[in-house]
């Protein structure tokens, strides 16, 4: 990518090359993993918690139909 500076007086344009820095990608990369793994961890915390309690009461105390706490309980830590 080339920009041209336009602020020099006439005639005297300067043309820059722009190149990405090389560690770009990689920081980018090493902060989407640890956004997914602090995701994966909270979940899997969340998930083994619903093993402990009566998840009956839980659901019946806040409203949600039977069974839906247990089937969050049995998903995988990756998905949704």
């Amino acid at each position: 990518m080339k920009a041209t500076l336009v602020n020099q007086p006439l005639g005297q344009a300067t043309t820059i090359t722009c190149v990405p820095s090389r560690t770009a990608f990689p920081r980018r990369a090493i902060a989407t993993i640890k956004l997914y793994a602090e995701r994966w961890s909270r979940r899997y915390q969340l998930r083994n918690s619903l093993y402990e309690v009566d998840t009956r009461l839980i659901e019946k105390d806040i409203g949600l139909p039977y069974g839906s706490l247990a089937e969050e309980a049995h998903k995988p830590f990756w998905r949704e």
